[in-house]
């Protein structure tokens, strides 16, 4: 009786090596792949040379299972032929397919984890404030967001604020928290490409952000945007607020603003008469004066309640229209306080 021809095994322990080699270099991966994706340079450069390093091996497995399926059709196709070693290649093949799969998820989460963050650290993008926000004319490449700081803005009215003031308790009133989260929604919806400056209008006008001699940040560098939020979170609103001063200080930097953004609560209130009394026919004299300076972009205005302000809303409503701006007055719930 003729013998069979022993099972060629050589094809199968090769494979089986590439395998093994390409398990250990996925292994490798895994186990070091956490600690190698960090914000140090270095090591994200090793990050980088791994997933060079898997992507070499995909090609390579690729190769090699291009060779098997070549030997495959090589085999003798007649009876006496083994079967059993078809079935065995053909099962070795679909193991390399898997390896490669598994492979190529491997670097696709690599890469995806190597990536820097697009969102800035510890800010909330909330969606609600959609309807809100869109209509802004926060024109790139350079937008000026203006918070009012005023004693006014610590409540809706003039008695109200008085006495938050005098039991010290401004830092927690709910009015100054909605308006310091304004700020945080109106950063969260800034696009990728402007550059923003912050700044707190009371009786001077100081900057939230940067530096006094470069105020602008780019919203999406983490360090500039938490540096200005921090500051943020310590301002305290107290005496009035010189819309003229404010506007002043826009007008005289260097990189001039494509637009504006003023979060407050009415007219400006500031500098006040010798017997600190200011009417509201006072106040409307001191916007006009503010409006004497020229503008060459979009203001746009968050208008707050405050009783005893009628003018205001229509006053900023003027301004935003002659100017290509718009003035929102938000709900009661909008945005809500952090």
């Amino acid at each position: 009786m003729k013998r069979r021809r022993e099972t060629q095994s050589s094809a199968l322990s090769f494979m089986d090596c590439i395998c093994c080699g390409f398990g250990a270099v996925l292994l490798l991966f895994i186990l070091t792949a956490k600690a190698q994706i960090t914000d140090s340079q270095e090591q994200a450069t090793q990050s980088q040379a791994a997933a060079e390093t898997l992507q070499a091996a995909i090609r390579e497995t690729e190769a090699k299972q291009m060779a098997l399926e070549k030997e495959i059709e090589a085999l003798d196709p007649q009876p006496d032929s083994n079967a059993t070693s078809v079935a065995q290649l053909a099962a070795e093949q679909e193991r390399l397919a898997k390896a490669i799969e598994a492979q190529a998820e491997a670097l696709a989460a690599l890469e995806s984890e190597a990536e820097p963050s697009e969102e800035p650290a510890a800010l909330d993008r909330p969606s609600a404030d959609n309807s809100y926000l869109s209509g802004l004319r926060l024109r790139a490449p350079r937008a000026v967001i203006l918070l009012e700081s005023s004693g006014s803005m610590l409540a809706e009215d003039a008695n109200s604020a008085v006495q938050i003031i005098q039991q010290g308790s401004g830092s927690n009133a709910p009015k100054w928290l909605r308006s310091k989260a304004a700020v945080r929604a109106v950063l969260a919806a800034i696009p990728k490409g402007t550059q923003v400056a912050i700044f707190a209008m009371a009786e001077n006008t100081q900057a939230l952000s940067g530096s006094p001699q470069n105020p602008y940040i780019d919203p999406y560098d983490n360090n500039a945007l938490l540096s200005c939020l921090d500051r943020l979170d310590k301002l305290q609103a107290s005496g009035g607020a010189d819309l003229a001063k404010a506007l002043q200080t826009v007008n005289q930097l260097q990189q001039r603003a494509s637009s504006l953004l003023l979060i407050g609560d009415g007219l400006p209130s500031a500098p006040a008469p010798s017997n600190g009394a200011l009417s509201e026919a006072d106040r409307v004299q001191l916007f006009n004066r503010a409006m004497a300076q020229q503008f060459t972009y979009p203001f746009n205005t968050i208008l707050f309640p405050f009783e005893g302000d009628p003018s205001a809303a229509g006053l900023f409503w003027k301004l935003s229209g002659r100017t290509g701006g718009i003035t929102l007055i938000p709900d009661n719930d909008w945005p809500a306080a952090h």
